[in-house]
């Protein structure tokens, strides 16, 4: 639903200030934005080159977007561990709507990986640990799952009766919605995750985007620091 579009001024930033037009997404699962947010960002910078990850790869799901966007989209068949990234694999880390799933410590190890390697890295969540969040999800979620389960493929008996005659789907989106926006951190809690990981040569950003329309998008970037530019200048958006 394009959510993620609004994220694209700070994936540009990034990019151009880590000099690489290199993409390694962490936590891939079933491919995430990409299949709009790489057009849109090949439209604004050019060519970008995009490698999807995951500790449990779904390898139907990387080769469907690879055979749509073409060679400049990769996957790896082996399984990466996003607190412990290859040396090998250069560039740009993203998370989309993953990060929740880990508790405080490994979530500061993914961070201090990307630190300690001096690669950029990119967390975006449009969960929010709100009340009016966590409170709205239920019937949005019935309403979105009513209006979209007939055009979803491949259409199959079962998901017909388990969203609409026996409500197992909807009973398992809510949860996992109301679950997903409880772990959210906020910017604060990610702000003290990189506390131990400052450096001059090193900027984190961490903050939150307000579409127009579409949900707030709570982010932390960091990168290289262009020569001269302190690492206490950490501005909140």
């Amino acid at each position: 639903m394009s959510v993620y579009l609004p994220t694209l001024p700070l994936i540009t930033k990034v990019l151009q200030a880590q000099g690489t037009n290199k993409i390694v997404d962490l936590c891939s699962g079933a491919t995430g934005p990409w299949a709009e947010l790489k057009p849109a960002l090949d439209e604004s910078l050019g060519s970008t080159n995009l490698t999807l990850t995951d500790k449990h790869p779904n390898f139907p799901a990387f080769e469907r977007l690879c055979d749509r966007l073409g060679t400049t989209v990769h996957f790896l068949s082996e399984s990466v561990d996003a607190t412990e990234v290859p040396d090998e694999l250069d560039g740009v880390r993203t998370l989309f709507t993953s990060f929740h799933h880990f508790s405080p410590l490994p979530a500061k190890r993914i961070l201090g990986d990307a630190f300690r390697q001096r690669s950029a890295i990119c967390v975006f969540e449009f969960t929010e640990r709100r009340w009016t969040t966590v409170l709205s999800l239920p019937p949005l979620a019935l309403l979105f799952l009513a209006l979209t389960t007939p055009s979803l493929r491949p259409r199959r008996l079962s998901r017909f009766l388990l969203t609409y005659a026996l409500p197992v789907v909807p009973c398992a989106v809510i949860w996992d919605g109301i679950v997903s926006n409880l772990r959210t951190y906020q910017p604060e809690e990610l702000e003290e995750l990189v506390h131990d990981y400052r450096s001059p040569d090193y900027v984190w950003e961490t903050g939150q985007l307000h579409p127009d329309t579409g949900p707030t998008i709570t982010y932390l970037i960091g990168y290289r620091a262009a020569t001269g530019r302190s690492q206490e200048a950490n501005p909140r958006r």
